[in-house]
C-alpha cells in the first residue's frame, strides 16, 4: 500500500489564531510645560539703585554735602517725633554710611528687584519698597531712644520690605513653584534671621557699628502685610488647544486694591500721629 503524502499545512485564517499577549509600550517622558505670563522690565528696580548709588557718590566727592546730608537726612526720634520733622522717615531711605553698607543693601535690592519687578509690576514694587521702607523707618524711631543723639540711615527697612514681599510671593504660589519655590522660600527665611541675628550682635557694648533691627523688623512686616493684600494672586489657565503651555492670570489685579493701599497709609499715620501726642 502506498503512502499517500501529507497535503500542504494551510495557513489559518486571522480568526483562527490565538490572542497574542499586547507587548509592553515605552512611557513616553512627560512633556514640559510653558508658563506664559505678562512681565515688565525692572525699571523701578533700576531707578532706585542709580538713585541711591548717586546720593553716596555725590557725598564721597564733597565731604561737606555728606555731613550735610546726614545733618538734614537721617532719621532721628528727637527730630521727627518732638521738631515734627517727619521728611527724615523718608530721606533715611536713601542714605548710607559707609561702602559696605550701600554694596549690601544696592546688591539685594537689585537681585530681589530684579526677579520680582518684572512679575510685580511698576506700580505695585515701587508701593511696596517705599511704604514697607516708610513702616521700617516709624518703628525705628518709636521704639528708638528719644535722648539718644544717633542718625538711623540706610535703605534696609525698604530692602526688607521686599524680602517679605517675595516670601508671600513663594508662599501664595507654593504649588505652581514647587520644590524649587519651597527651597527658595527656606533660603530666604535663613537669611532673614541671619541678618537679625547679626542687628542683635551689634547692639552689644562696644559695637563700632550698631544695626537697626526695628528699621528692619518694620519693613518686614510692612512688605509681608502689603503684599498679602495687594501682591499678584496667579492662577494658571489652560487652552485646549495648546496643553503644553499655560498662561498665569493675576486675579489680584494692583487697580483694584487701591483701597488697601489707603488704608496701610491711613494706619502708619495713625501710629506715628498717636506716638507723637504721648511723647509731647
Amino acid at each position: 500500500m502506498l503512502n499517500d503524502p501529507e497535503p500542504p499545512k494551510r495557513k489559518p485564517h486571522p480568526l483562527e489564531q490565538s490572542p497574542q499577549p499586547a507587548q509592553p509600550q515605552e512611557q513616553s517622558p512627560r512633556p514640559q510645560i510653558r508658563l506664559q505670563m505678562p512681565i515688565v522690565r525692572p525699571t523701578v528696580t533700576y531707578v532706585l539703585v542709580a538713585i541711591n548709588i548717586a546720593i553716596f557718590l555725590i557725598g564721597m566727592l564733597s565731604p561737606q554735602m555728606e555731613l550735610q546730608f546726614f545733618r538734614q537726612g537721617a532719621s532721628r526720634p528727637l527730630e521727627v517725633l518732638i521738631g515734627g520733622e517727619y521728611y527724615r522717615l523718608v530721606t533715611a531711605m536713601f542714605l548710607h554710611g559707609s561702602i559696605a553698607h550701600i554694596f549690601f543693601n544696592i546688591y539685594a535690592l537689585y537681585i530681589i528687584g530684579s526677579s520680582l519687578e518684572p512679575i510685580f509690576g511698576h506700580a505695585r514694587f515701587a508701593v511696596i519698597y517705599l511704604l514697607g521702607g516708610l513702616a521700617g523707618s516709624i518703628l525705628s524711631v518709636v521704639l528708638g531712644d528719644l535722648t539718644a543723639n544717633v542718625g538711623s540711615v540706610g535703605a534696609s527697612g525698604a530692602v526688607f520690605a521686599i524680602f517679605g514681599a517675595e516670601m508671600v510671593y513663594l508662599y501664595r504660589h507654593r504649588q505652581i513653584l514647587g520644590a524649587r519655590g519651597q527651597a527658595q522660600f527656606r533660603n530666604m527665611l535663613v537669611l532673614i534671621a541671619m541678618n537679625f541675628l547679626i542687628g542683635i550682635v551689634s547692639s552689644a557694648p562696644g559695637a563700632s557699628v550698631r544695626i537697626d533691627n526695628w528699621a528692619h523688623l518694620g519693613g518686614l512686616l510692612g512688605g509681608l502685610l502689603l503684599t498679602w493684600l495687594v501682591g499678584p494672586k496667579l492662577v494658571l489657565k489652560w487652552n485646549p488647544l495648546t496643553p503644553e503651555a499655560a498662561v498665569a492670570e493675576d486675579t489680584n489685579p494692583f487697580n483694584q486694591k487701591y483701597w488697601a493701599v489707603s488704608l496701610y497709609g491711613i494706619g502708619l499715620i495713625a501710629i506715628l500721629a498717636v506716638v507723637t501726642l504721648l511723647v509731647r
